[in-house]
């Protein structure tokens, strides 16, 4: 009888799936979103992200300088927060406001894992004719790793002092999100085989990925790795970027027999997608009008583009695909990937989305919602769906990008957090389709309070 019981817990413990870690990302270094999330949420946050961002590679080599008061570039600067929103005074002088923000983490900075995005190139280098150019269009950038490469000492610099400045905060466990969502077109390091431009190739990625990898891990071997790509209809295979040990060099050989570049494989996605939110099958140049969203007010809709996204977006698989299947590179996709190397799967950015424009002839309040293409707004079947579908998937960590961009121009928000982004220190319009899903009325506390909701309940199941 013994025997049977213990047989009958270990099964049980066996088939045990562990919980996914869950936490918000702070972009950029906004730590009060961490505090105001841990409220909202009632526990200590998992895992944060966050993402570096330069314009020069100054901006790297000056990140050192954290500690130092007065003006400091922008990476040295959101250093600074993650060091005072740790401190023993947690007062932390965030990006949205000049006014310091008065809160407590839940845990130490050594309780969290730490996601951290770091560009593989700054927004801006030196063309051959000596002029600061966007980076993108400066074809010999990719070819940074080598020493005759113009570009490579300040490379080298730059990726030094960064790994050291992050060991200086107590960040030498960090997880280095390099060059993430390679496969889309805005960001200077995005890959397309076919382009024909200065955008890369799957083998230049690989290339820098390995450069900066080698350079980082000379000042700190303790960092892990995290290769980030896009859900999406690329027509290229996103593993083609995917860099390997073959052909390097390293001082224990034994490392080059079992270990990759990569510690684990992850995928950005959002509630948004093209085909899924056209309002006219028939017409798809309908679909850059800017009209309501029906995500309110016709459920028949709601859930046929929901189905639609489980489709394309969730069950794609890319290359993979058989007759009948998505083609989509879906996240079906890249678990297939993470598991043939043996890598957790991670979502480094997650949430939904809303797309908010200025209507004309109004007022700063009045905007339509770009919802065709951009998005299901308050959908908390999306938020239901995607818990399911990392639950049932094994997925590692899912991050919630909690984030809100509004302005004068176009507004893309992110959020589900109630109260902290429409608080009075916001001199921003509040958008909300509720209630109801006509009246263009500023919401006084929560922008998508379904989607909210649902996000609750979800972390709250076992």
């Amino acid at each position: 009888m013994k025997v049977l019981i213990f047989l009958s817990c270990f099964s049980l413990f066996a088939f045990c799936r562990a919980e996914p870690l869950h936490g918000p990302n702070v972009n950029p270094a906004n730590l009060p979103v961490l505090i105001e999330w841990e409220k909202f949420t009632g526990r200590k946050a998992d895992i944060i992200g966050d993402n570096f961002s330069a314009h020069t590679w100054s901006v790297f080599h000056e990140a050192l300088e954290f500690r130092e008061s007065g003006q400091t570039s922008a990476i040295a600067e959101q250093l600074r927060r993650w060091a005072d929103a740790f401190d023993g005074d947690r007062i932390i002088r965030d990006a949205e406001s000049a006014a310091p923000y008065y809160g407590k983490p839940r845990g130490a900075l050594s309780d969290y894992i730490i996601e951290m995005s770091v560009p593989i190139f700054p927004g801006l280098l030196l063309n051959r004719e000596g002029e600061m150019v966007d980076a993108s269009t400066v074809s010999d950038r990719w070819e940074m790793g080598e020493k005759s490469n113009r570009h490579h000492k300040a490379a080298r610099e730059a990726f030094r002092s960064l790994a050291k400045a992050l060991v200086s905060n107590g960040m030498g466990g960090a997880r280095i999100r390099l060059g993430w969502e390679f496969s889309g077109d805005w960001f200077p390091w995005g890959i397309d085989p076919k382009a024909g431009r200065a955008a890369g190739t799957g083998e230049q990625f690989k290339a820098c990925w390995k450069f900066i990898y080698l350079t980082m891990e000379e000042v700190n071997p303790d960092f892990e790795w995290v290769w980030c790509s896009t859900v999406g209809y690329d027509h290229y295979d996103p593993s083609e970027a995917f860099p390997e040990y073959p052909g390097e060099s390293f001082p224990q050989p034994e490392d080059e027999a079992d270990k990759l570049l990569v510690d684990y494989v992850s995928v950005d996605i959002y509630d948004a997608d093209g085909e899924c939110y056209y309002r006219n099958d028939d017409s798809q140049s309908e679909a850059y009008e800017l009209k309501p969203g029906y995500w309110n007010t016709r459920d028949e809709d709601r859930k046929e583009a929901f189905e639609a996204l489980v489709k394309k977006v969730f069950e794609g698989k890319g290359k993979l695909a058989k007759e009948g299947e998505s083609k989509t590179y879906g996240l079906r996709y890249f678990k297939i990937l993470a598991d043939s190397k043996k890598l957790p799967l991670v979502i480094s950015e997650w949430g939904p989305w809303a797309n908010y424009v200025p209507k004309a002839g109004g007022g700063r309040e009045a905007v339509l919602l770009r919802s065709s293409l951009f998005g299901g707004d308050d959908n908390p079947e999306f938020i239901n769906g995607l818990f399911h579908w990392i639950r049932e998937n094994e997925v590692e960590a899912a991050v919630l990008f909690e984030f809100y961009n509004g302005g004068q121009g176009d507004t893309v928000d992110h959020t589900l957090l109630p109260d902290y982004w429409n608080s009075a220190r916001e001199k921003r319009p509040r958008i909300s389709l509720y209630p109801p899903a006509n009246d263009w009325s500023v919401k006084k506390n929560q922008l998508h309070p379904r989607a909210a909701k649902a996000y609750l309940r979800n972390l709250r199941e076992k």
